[in-house]
């Protein structure tokens, strides 16, 4: 909590216009830690099917046809 104190110290000693900056700045900061804890990312898997959605055909087909022109 030492931290926090010296903040708060801190603080005692700003004017209104610039506690207000602050005040500002924590709400940012809040929303943007708040937006990460929603936003998880995809897994890899999702990731590659979102990639691969636009693809017209079968992806396995292609792969077995590549392998037969290599045997």
């Amino acid at each position: 909590m030492k931290i926090k104190d010296q903040a708060m110290k801190e603080l005692d000693t700003l004017r209104p216009s610039d506690l207000l900056m602050v005040y500002d700045l924590m709400l940012s900061l809040k929303e943007k830690v708040q937006e990460r804890a929603v936003r998880s990312p995809l897994p890899a898997y999702k990731r590659v099917r979102e990639a691969l959605k636009g693809c017209k055909g079968s992806l396995s087909e292609d792969i077995m046809r590549e392998r037969e022109d290599r045997i």
